[in-house]
């Protein structure tokens, strides 16, 4: 990581106090030297064996004299089913167990003289959406309980499951609840995935992997996680990309090629509608510059989810601010006028509206008034990620001043200028990456991001390449100020000092204020009609 740099025409360079551009080793997680050299090596470790939290939740219900209900909640990337089995298991290998997914309720209570499983101790492992499904059930359960006191009921669902049976069944007010965690640190994050690897080729019966294909997975599995310094082991995403990589190895073991050539599979099969996106850009059906400078116009980066195969793309956006006198200052956003825009977007443009006012109409209310708009926006749009695009936009309408084209800017702003965080950086990034590329690369372009996002940063092997090559370039800025000058090579300065943005929209401000209090030429017809009355 080193100061971001601005080189003028004139030969000179200037560095921007606080904004930085990240470097090729900036870009990857670290992880430790592999103490293996493929999984043969590695004892195996199921998913469910790492849930500490679960584990100590199921060991403290089995122990206990008093509870008898334990409620995990899962994530629906998980096998819920076989991680709960594998949880109990590494708590107590002897223990007796059934998994009754949808029993019939003579099957549970019994009927006409037959038990049911509920008149016999052990440990049931069930769903809750099953008395989610059948509450009806519910005061069966409640007997069943209070009269056999060697029951043990483990019950697992996602997130709105456990709520709702929360809600609806009091005793379990008095279960013992615990999460499963799909994040581990990456501490140790060859051995954690090693193991688990073994285990799908052991369950499964998978090839070995090498410790450069584990190594390519920890880098897919803190993507998942949006934090390189964790892995997100989505269980039953992980487990696809390793019986694919298996399949498509011709080898021994398993390398990072193979796991590559998976995941790319994996994206190839679900990008339509983001390739579809690239063809307008290179048809110049939508309008975006990735070189020059315009007034009032930004290129801003958002993230798009298509519906049903969930997947996530990044997507350029042109932003654009206009400039009209008179008014009080405030800025019309368009996209809410046109019921275009979620709350949290309405709430981001207020507090851009926020630091204008604190920064140029503290005394006096602003004579202008703004407009910003997503060009070419069909759809809705939320969030707060643009907000930091949209006041460069307006600051460079206020002063006149036009901004880099060859940038794209995401951050959030408060009402101070302080740039915050937000998600999705790794989409937004390839997705301004490939419009660059289309239109042919220049070695000025890249993207502006939160400082704070620096950790979520785990890119594309091609993106990496450029910013090695110095094709590509990735800043990162802490505040507008710091942005406002990569974009415009302009310090922000003050009102008094010349050249700078202040003093550029302080004077403006000045001037289209003294036009409004001039007298207008109609006035004069109006004094006449007014002797007349």
């Amino acid at each position: 990581m080193i100061k971001a740099r601005i080189y003028y025409k004139n030969g000179s360079v200037s560095e921007i106090d606080g904004a930085c551009e990240l470097e090729f080793s900036d870009l990857y997680p670290e992880f430790e030297q592999a103490s293996f050299a493929d999984t043969k090596e590695l004892e195996a470790r199921s998913f469910g064996s790492m849930q500490l939290r679960a584990k100590n939740a199921v060991r403290s219900l089995l122990h206990s004299k008093v509870n008898y209900i334990a409620q995990i909640c899962i994530s629906s990337s998980v096998d819920g089913v076989g991680t709960i089995c594998d949880i109990v298991t590494s708590v107590d290998k002897n223990s007796d167990f059934k998994v009754l997914l949808s029993p019939k309720r003579a099957e549970l209570f019994g009927s006409s003289g037959i038990e049911g499983y509920m008149h016999q101790d052990g440990i049931y492992i069930m769903p809750c959406s099953y008395f989610n499904d059948h509450p009806e059930y519910l005061g069966f359960m409640d007997r069943a309980l209070y009269e056999n006191k060697g029951i043990k009921l483990i019950l697992f669902g996602d997130a709105a499951d456990c709520a709702q049976l929360n809600m609806i069944w009091p005793c379990m007010a008095g279960a013992v609840c615990a999460d499963l965690v799909l994040e581990f640190p990456v501490i140790s994050a060859l051995n954690t995935m090693g193991c688990l690897v073994k285990s799908f080729a052991a369950d499964y019966g998978l090839k070995d992997f090498d410790s450069e294909a584990i190594r390519a997975l920890c880098v897919f599995a803190c993507r998942q996680s949006g934090d390189r310094r964790y892995l997100g082991l989505n269980e039953l995403t992980l487990k696809s990309i390793c019986a694919e990589a298996s399949n498509l190895c011709n080898k021994e073991l398993v390398c990072s090629h193979d796991v590559l050539k998976a995941i790319a599979a994996r994206d190839f099969r679900v990008n339509f509608i983001a390739e579809s996106g690239l063809r307008d850009h290179k048809d110049r059906q939508i309008l975006l510059c990735t070189s020059g400078a315009v007034v009032g116009q930004i290129n801003g980066l958002s993230v798009i989810e298509t519906v049903g195969t969930s997947y996530e793309f990044g997507e350029p956006v042109r932003i654009t601010a206009t400039l009209r006198a008179g008014g009080e200052g405030d800025i019309i956003d368009i996209e809410r006028k046109a019921e275009l825009a979620g709350q949290i977007h309405a709430k981001a443009m207020m507090i851009i509206n926020g630091f204008i006012t604190k920064e140029f109409s503290s005394c006096a209310p602003l004579p202008v008034s703004a407009s910003l708009v997503f060009e070419q926006s069909y759809s809705e749009v939320d969030g707060d990620s643009a907000s930091l695009t949209g006041l460069c936009a307006v600051l460079s309408a206020l002063a006149n001043v036009p901004l880099r084209q060859d940038l794209a800017v995401t951050g959030a702003v408060d009402q101070f200028g302080d740039v915050q965080a937000v998600g999705g950086v790794n989409e937004k990034i390839e997705g301004f990456y490939k419009v660059c590329r289309l239109h042919g690369f220049t070695g000025t372009q890249g993207v502006i991001i939160p400082q704070s996002c620096i950790n979520q940063l785990v890119l594309r092997p091609c993106v990496v390449e450029a910013v090695k090559a110095g094709r590509f370039h990735i800043y990162t800025v802490s505040h507008v100020k710091e942005a406002i000058k990569l974009l415009t090579t302009l310090d922000w300065g003050d009102d008094e000092t010349a050249g700078t943005i202040r003093n550029l929209i302080a004077t403006r401000l000045y001037e289209i204020g003294a036009q409004n209090e001039e007298e207008p030429w109609w006035s004069s017809f109006l004094k006449i009609f007014k002797k007349e009355e």
